[in-house]
């Protein structure tokens, strides 16, 4: 609900607008409730006594009509739907996506043949390198795309 000045009420608005006793009871009530109103700090700006009495007499007086939520909803015009010719093709035919594929490699103690769990190592994959972490069996988890060729991998911490 949203609170409209008289000269500025349209007829749509007009024909969803309270009746002054219900509008003059819903605002008292959201007044002692302290809740928000739209179009209230409008209307208080135009006053020589900022009281809620005030607001209430500009209401009684059909100066400021109260406006039901309803108003807003029915007099929406839907934009007509329109698709970019070049958004469309490219959902028809989507562009090859790079394909990464994963590769396991378990690290193993060289002394002991226990496997290396939760160990920090660093990975060189076709030049790039990135700190990573095996897993609880210490399984290195690589994601490689087909064309990377030379891995290293370097244990921390040993």
């Amino acid at each position: 609900m949203r609170l409209v000045n008289e000269f500025e009420l349209s007829e749509w608005e007009r024909q969803h607008a309270w009746p002054t006793e219900q509008a003059l009871e819903l605002v008292r009530q959201a007044l002692m409730d302290r809740q928000p109103i739209d179009g209230l700090d409008e209307l208080r700006i135009g006053l020589v006594i900022d009281t809620d009495s005030e607001v209430l007499d500009q209401i009684e007086r059909g100066e400021w009509w109260l406006v039901r939520p309803e108003a807003d909803y029915a007099d929406w015009v839907m934009p007509e739907r329109s698709f970019d010719p070049a958004i469309m093709e490219l959902m028809q035919n989507p562009p090859a996506q790079a394909t990464r594929s994963p590769r396991l490699f378990r690290l193993l103690d060289s002394v002991t043949g226990e496997p290396l769990a939760q160990r920090h190592y660093i990975a060189t994959l076709d030049g790039d390198t990135a700190p990573r972490r095996t897993d609880g069996k210490g399984i290195a988890h690589l994601f490689l795309s087909a064309e990377v060729q030379p891995i290293s991998m370097k244990v921390t911490g040993v």
